[in-house]
């Protein structure tokens, strides 16, 4: 899977919402402390979900996405894991 996903955040100091990679979010030294997987794309892959464009994650049913993230890592909902990673990126940026 080489589909890269994507998200709008409204970071600290900024007006508008920014569009974020989700592999640079959730890059692989997060992956390898906090999931199971090594990368974002191998999460995905794990929990059997068909990826193949930014509309079929968009799709992705969130207690569907809950259960994967409750059992393979250290979160209990996705969004839970989606805040954490987005703060932990924020402040990497700031530095």
């Amino acid at each position: 899977m080489a589909v890269k996903i994507t998200g709008y955040y409204k970071l600290p100091n900024e007006i508008e919402p920014q569009l974020i990679e989700f592999d640079k979010v959730f890059n692989i030294s997060f992956m390898r402390k906090y999931t199971k997987y090594k990368t974002f794309a191998k999460f995905l892959t794990g929990g059997k979900f068909n990826i193949t464009c930014q509309k079929d994650f968009e799709e992705l049913p969130e207690e569907l996405m809950d259960k994967h993230v409750a059992k393979n890592t250290q979160f209990k909902t996705w969004q839970e894991m989606l805040d954490f990673a987005t703060d932990k990126y924020i402040i990497s940026k700031q530095k």
